[in-house]
């Protein structure tokens, strides 16, 4: 064990006993590891470079809408480190180059395994993908539930917050824009039949 996860395992059991938890219980023994081992894989996002990520392909002539929707995601509010998940829909308009359909995932990933506002998280993604791929019309909506207005403070259930950015043709072309929305919609609405 390095003396830095010592440090912050004795935070944690620290944090434990000033609840008034016996950290010397059974079920409590190791859980400051745990909970250091756990931190590690929900803030993995701050050792990973989004670029990365970006192996475009030649886009073969099509220049016409690629929706990838529902993508889902975790991650802590940088308010109070309570989490917030939900979707991720991702549209665009290539610029000669298509990036491989899994790499949205894991750009989301990067992004979302941070400390985060999710308005943060939209912009981070939108950013990233306009300087890696250029494309001529880029659409980023989010949907999430946040614990922290669900289990504390207001205590509101199903409290749905919506961010999205929209550049270029996808902010301009009414018809791209609705096309854009009905793909997401029509995902939806399948998975519930």
């Amino acid at each position: 064990m390095k003396q830095k996860d010592f440090c912050i395992e004795k935070k944690v059991e620290n944090l434990l006993e000033y609840f008034g938890e016996n950290t010397e219980r059974d079920g409590l023994k190791e859980t400051p590891a745990r909970v250091i081992r756990m931190y590690g894989e929900l803030l993995s996002g701050y050792s990973e470079n989004p670029k990365k990520h970006f192996k475009l392909f030649d886009s073969n002539g099509y220049h016409d809408l690629v929706t990838v929707s529902n993508i889902d995601f975790y991650s802590l509010c940088e308010h109070h480190m309570i989490p917030f998940f939900g979707k991720v829909h991702i549209g665009y308009i290539p610029n000669g180059k298509v990036l491989g359909l899994s790499k949205f995932a894991r750009i989301v990933e990067v992004f979302t395994r941070r400390l985060q506002t999710q308005e943060n998280i939209t912009h981070q993604i939108a950013e990233a993908i306009e300087e890696n791929m250029h494309p001529q019309g880029l659409a980023v909506v989010v949907e999430a539930e946040h614990l922290c207005v669900s289990m504390r403070g207001i205590k509101k259930k199903g409290f749905i917050t919506t961010t999205s950015v929209f550049k270029n043709k996808l902010k301009t072309d009414s018809f791209l824009i609705t096309q854009f929305y009905r793909d997401i919609d029509n995902y939806l609405l399948n998975k519930k039949i």
